[in-house]
């Protein structure tokens, strides 16, 4: 169901026939439960760090405190009466988030908030707003875990799996993703970082803005990236290598779940695939490079899947060593 819609029931803006709409829905299947849960947390947090930002730090430690007392009181007030009245259906989904407005002020006093997690399946993708306001679309199998911090300057993430980021700009608090030691620090901007846990790399793309990527080797004097750039960090060894694109944006083409090619070129096909896998193609016959096919792939499909249908729809045959792969034309 989309995203919009299930905001605005939690804000309270559906009508009863929209209302009781997102209600069936929910009752379909946990997992939509769960979307609807996350949704709920998402904004009673990002309430509760508007606010913040917004008080003056230089106040006295009580009167703060009494602010967010006085505010609690009143949004407990406004949930209780909307998880109680019409909603009653789905309180049981957001006891988790009751239970964590009731313990805002424990939260000052230890200086955190409990993390937004959000996870995907394979065949399963996500989007969600985080605190923040940034937004993320998240890959088949990958988890992403926000850290909520009262006290931190930076927002902090951590990813396995694969994530595309449009980052809310604050250039007062650096937006920064964790990937197997490796850290991309970010204050604004839209990128993909691509971290599974099965691969020794982290590959980040930028799309817009300006990013800076930080191995153990680099410490704070990391990687600067421009748009359109690619960089690709052997966890291992920390090597990196950059690597620039003619059209980066094909990197998020696993956001809409399926590869669609209408008499596209082999050249063309190996080059998107080389952007979603990471993968590197060598033609030992140019003339190869010219074939054209049509057809149509789930993003969560292997290379070795796709080169399978498409050898036997053609006269050619692979070979891969590591992340080559050789394209050879049948005689």
């Amino acid at each position: 169901m989309d995203e919009i819609f299930l905001l605005s029931y939690l804000r309270g803006e559906c009508n009863d026939e929209e209302a009781g709409r997102v209600e069936a829905w929910c009752k379909e299947a946990p997992e939509n439960r769960k979307v609807l849960e996350q949704l709920y947390y998402t904004l009673f947090v990002g309430d509760r760090v508007a606010m913040m930002n917004a008080v003056d730090t230089e106040a006295s430690l009580d009167k703060f405190k009494s602010a967010v007392r006085e505010k609690e009181k009143k949004t407990r007030r406004k949930n209780m009466s909307l998880c109680w009245g019409r909603y009653s259906t789905v309180a049981a989904a957001f006891l988790a988030g009751l239970v964590f407005a009731g313990g805002v002020t424990w939260g000052l006093v230890s200086n955190k908030l409990s993390d937004y997690e959000v996870l995907t399946v394979a065949g399963q993708r996500a989007q969600t707003v985080l605190p923040d306001g940034s937004k993320v679309w998240l890959n088949a199998s990958s988890k992403l875990v926000y850290h909520n911090s009262f006290w931190s300057s930076d927002r902090q993430v951590d990813l396995s799996g694969e994530a595309y980021f449009e980052v809310a700009h604050d250039k007062h608090a650096p937006f920064i993703v964790n990937s197997k030691q490796i850290k991309t620090c970010v204050l604004g901007t839209k990128f993909n970082v691509r971290a599974r846990e099965e691969e020794n790399r982290v590959v980040t793309t930028l799309l817009q803005g300006l990013v800076r990527v930080d191995s153990p080797r680099t410490e704070e004097n990391g990687y600067l990236l421009k748009p359109g750039q690619t960089l690709n960090v052997n966890t291992d060894t920390y090597q990196a290598e950059l690597i620039e694109y003619n059209q980066p944006t094909d990197v998020l083409l696993w956001i809409n779940g399926k590869l669609m090619f209408k008499q596209h070129s082999l050249l063309e096909i190996t080059n998107v695939m080389e952007k979603l896998y990471d993968i590197k193609f060598v033609y030992e016959d140019d003339a190869l490079k010219t074939e054209r096919f049509t057809g149509e792939f789930l993003t969560d499909s292997t290379p070795d899947e796709i080169l399978n249908v498409l050898m036997h729809t053609n006269h050619f045959d692979y070979k891969k060593n590591g992340r080559v792969i050789r394209l050879i034309k049948k005689k």
